[in-house]
């Protein structure tokens, strides 16, 4: 959710700034399907979970290798855009702690401080979120993990790479609504 709100928010303000979304069509972003394979994929490993007759802990590490590898596929074909750094960097933190987690995203145990949350604990808690798991304070790399109410929009936990994806897309979209105008070369004399 919190990658939708900063999306609309970067298209905002790129208006704002008088920018316009028809910029993307002069240079535009190479292996988009990439990610959107990779949402799918996540948002599908609950059906997958229904589906297989394994545990998800003999199959959830492909799943998860899968969908960051296209994560990572997408943000090499397109590097050469400085907002990528930022999402690299941030999807980095994100796959380092869910892999030290037996490649589920940990949730702090900061999520029973809010009564807000006791849905997500509960789903959680049954296995109906099989991506997630509920940690303590000593899990390997917890900082890392969802430790981040989202109180706004929609009740969530968001992790530092998270926020950081988030930075980075509205960087990337002001970058494509907001180019930066070329600067003409100087003529140089000859004496």
């Amino acid at each position: 959710m919190i990658l939708l709100v900063f999306l609309v928010l970067s298209v905002a303000i790129g208006y704002l700034r008088r920018g316009r979304l028809s910029n993307y069509l002069q240079n535009p972003l190479r292996g988009v399907f990439l990610p959107i394979f990779a949402f799918a994929l996540e948002a599908a490993l609950g059906l997958i979970a229904r589906w297989l007759p394994w545990p998800s802990d003999r199959w959830l590490w492909a799943a998860v290798s899968i969908e960051y590898a296209m994560i990572f596929a997408f943000v090499f074909l397109n590097i050469k855009r400085a907002s990528f750094w930022v999402i690299a960097v941030s999807s980095a933190l994100n796959f380092a702690v869910i892999a030290a987690n037996g490649f589920r995203m940990p949730i702090s145990p900061i999520v029973h401080n809010y009564s807000v949350f006791e849905g997500i604990v509960e789903r959680v808690s049954a296995g109906k979120m099989v991506e997630y798991v509920l940690v303590g304070w000593d899990a390997p790399l917890w900082f890392l993990g969802d430790t981040i109410p989202v109180l706004w929009v929609a009740p969530g936990l968001a992790s530092i790479g998270d926020l950081g994806i988030a930075v980075g897309m509205f960087l990337l979209v002001q970058g494509i609504m907001c180019p930066k105008k070329e600067k003409p070369a100087q003529k140089t004399r000859s004496y």
